[in-house]
């Protein structure tokens, strides 16, 4: 590509190239006019030169005298003797029939025709030079202008293409920009002024949002490995360096009186490594910008699925599935699998923070068209001072009832604003916590 300031060359190649075509196409043209012309032409001057040799025309007097120098006449007797000549003597050739000879070293045309007595013959010819000198003089002409026509052609060529590469030179110009002012919008490339360059714009434009597109996905990955890493740094540090102790402890003392407690916390911190490496991985994997799993989601399925989950992680919890609720939609857009998980992390929280013994799931159709997702518990409750907070990652309520990673709201938030909704919490008609799950109304089918 070339340098700023700098007319690109191709340009320059394709001007030259159209006015070489120009030329050329103008050559291919004036050749074959100027061969017909020049046939035409030749075609004619001897028809008229043939017309000027029939007996007792202008040219040709009645006595057979010959009113012009380059004519000749030749009579013939029956016996074919030579009876009066004016000029040099013409060979006998059919009758009526023009023909071209030499005589003398002079080309000659001649026609023989009856003469006035019975058997007589007279044979008239003219030399073909002052035919052949017109036809050569207009030829020149022919070629003349058509040397003019070529260069006027190729002239008008290299003007033309100048103004039709223009929008292609534009073209280039923007493309030469493109990569100098990092946007957060898709560069969109202009090059009005033919079709053809608007065409290829529009590709351009087309396949730079492509590549922004796959660019927003990698850079998203990229935060999102960063993120994992530096989160799995922080949290998964204290359990494990608890564990390092604890095995180093019984690896000294073997017969430790205390050996079942220490393996207990050993089984705790391994549990809750365990916990923070799944939620980690599942918030890494919804901070990824890949929705190839989205598709219809059944809203009733969802609620039933969703409580055949809670049942079986959670054998001794009461779960109750509450019908849809007013004019909600059949069906959202987005991933069974992401709004399994939210609505199961929900669950999860009411159990293991609030002490929860009973759980509802339901759905009721949002203010703005959507689908909001519920789950009820009876459980503690959460202040509401908290409640905004606690959405965040690794932020745990201060009414938590057991040890976490405080990842559960912190997935069922991103789900939510996975699927163009938000999440909200607020008092129970049981007495505990609401978690709302509102998905956007675009979702809603």
């Amino acid at each position: 590509m070339s340098g700023p300031g700098r007319r690109p060359r191709w340009s320059l190649s394709l001007r030259l190239r159209v006015a070489l075509a120009s030329g050329l196409a103008t050559v291919v043209v004036v050749a074959l006019v100027g061969i017909l012309a020049s046939v035409l032409l030749t075609r004619e001057q001897t028809e008229r030169l043939d017309r000027s040799l029939v007996p007792g025309s202008p040219a040709v007097l009645g006595s057979f005298a010959s009113t012009r120098a380059d004519l000749a006449v030749t009579l013939r007797a029956p016996d074919g003797t030579v009876r009066r000549v004016s000029g040099p003597e013409l060979p006998l050739s059919p009758v009526g029939v023009p023909t071209s000879v030499d005589v003398g070293g002079v080309a000659y045309r001649i026609r023989t025709a009856p003469g006035p007595a019975p058997g007589v013959l007279v044979t008239v010819g003219a030399t073909e030079d002052d035919t052949r000198a017109r036809v050569a003089e207009r030829q020149r002409l022919v070629t003349g202008l058509g040397i003019v026509a070529v260069l006027l052609a190729a002239g008008l060529g290299w003007v033309f293409a100048g103004r039709a590469v223009r929008p292609m030179r534009r073209l280039t110009e923007q493309a030469a920009t493109l990569d100098r002012d990092p946007v957060d919008d898709p560069p969109v490339v202009r090059a009005d002024g033919s079709r053809e360059s608007e065409e290829l714009a529009d590709a351009l434009t087309g396949m730079l949002a492509r590549l922004h597109a796959e660019q927003e996905r990698s850079t998203a990955s990229l935060h999102a490995a960063r993120d994992f890493a530096a989160a799995a740094r922080h949290e998964l540090r204290t359990p494990l360096t608890a564990m390092r102790t604890d095995l180093e402890v019984l690896a000294a003392h073997p017969d430790l009186p205390e050996r079942d407690a220490v393996l207990a916390d050993v089984l705790r911190a391994q549990g809750r490594v365990e916990a923070t490496l799944t939620a980690l991985g599942h918030l890494a994997a919804g901070d990824l910008p890949d929705t190839a799993d989205a598709g219809d989601v059944g809203v009733a399925d969802l609620l039933r699925l969703a409580a055949e989950d809670a049942r079986r992680a959670h054998p001794t919890l009461e779960v109750a599935v509450d019908a849809p609720a007013g004019e909600v939609a059949e069906s959202v857009r987005g991933s069974s699998e992401g709004l399994r998980m939210a609505l199961a992390n929900a669950v999860v929280n009411a159990v293991r923070h609030g002490r929860a013994t009973t759980v509802r799931l339901g759905a009721h159709a949002g203010p703005d068209g959507g689908v909001v997702l519920t789950v009820d518990d009876d459980g503690t409750g959460l202040p509401a001072a908290e409640r905004e907070a606690v959405l965040g990652r690794f932020v745990r309520g201060s009414t938590a009832g057991a040890p976490g990673s405080g990842l559960g709201l912190a997935l069922v938030a991103q789900q939510a604003a996975r699927h163009g909704g938000r999440v909200h919490l607020e008092d129970a008609s049981g007495g505990g916590l609401r978690v709302s799950l509102a998905l956007g109304p675009d979702r809603a089918g």
